[in-house]
């Protein structure tokens, strides 16, 4: 009797089924104990966000607008790419900051990976809107925004009440300090995400003002 064999296209797709499921695939190995960190506790959907943020109804590119768009890429756990009437638009999430992976100079910090890896698998080729405040880019160009899923995620928020970023606020965009830094007291006190690992290796500390600041930013004045 001779014997069957696979046809290539049925071997080719079989090999990308592989690859994806093994290395790619948001459910995989790597990612699956970050996104039980990520869970009905720890998410905030867009009913627990602040008013002023769930009641932006002007489109576009401006302050205090918001605009609609595909997510094309994850630069890292903060920073996204973002396309806009054929147009792509570099994004960071504001308010907050996750440990560095790719910041020229520094070494890549404690779950600077398993923050990039969660950002990539919620966002990435996903619709989002992004809720702009009083300045629309930072200094090098980028869009400051806050990042809401069509299944009502609040990324930002979740980001931090996850354990995956401290928060950032930088005026005039401060208008949800308070509301972020109970978030972060929050992780902080039942010791989520990073906020669990031993002392002297989270990667954020406090400075002289009790702000969390980056670690690698207090041993450069220490030094």
């Amino acid at each position: 009797m001779k014997k069957k064999t696979m046809p290539l296209y049925a071997v080719v797709l079989a090999l990308a089924v592989y690859i994806y499921n093994s290395f790619l695939s948001p459910n995989s190995e790597d990612n699956k104990a970050n996104h039980e960190i990520i869970n009905q506790n720890t998410i905030v959907k867009v009913y627990d966000i602040p008013m002023q943020i769930q009641n932006t109804i002007k489109e576009g590119l401006g302050a205090g607008k918001y605009i609609e768009g595909i997510v094309t890429a994850c630069a890292d756990g903060d920073t996204i790419e973002v396309l806009y009437k054929n147009e792509t638009h570099k994004v960071r999430l504001l308010c907050i900051d996750t440990p560095e992976s790719v910041k020229q100079g520094v070494e890549p910090q404690p779950f600077s990976k398993e923050a990039s890896e969660i950002t990539k698998s919620f966002l990435l080729n996903k619709k989002v809107k992004l809720v702009f405040e009083k300045a629309l880019r930072d200094r090098y160009g980028r869009l400051l925004a806050h990042v809401i899923l069509e299944d009502g995620m609040y990324f930002n928020a979740t980001l931090v009440r996850s354990g995956f970023a401290r928060v950032e606020i930088v005026s005039p965009n401060s208008a949800h300090k308070d509301y972020f830094l109970k978030l972060q007291e929050e992780a902080v006190e039942g010791k989520i995400g990073l906020w669990g690992l031993p002392e002297d290796e989270v990667p954020f500390v406090k400075d002289e003002k009790g702000n969390y600041i980056p670690r690698y930013k207090l041993q450069k004045k220490a030094s």
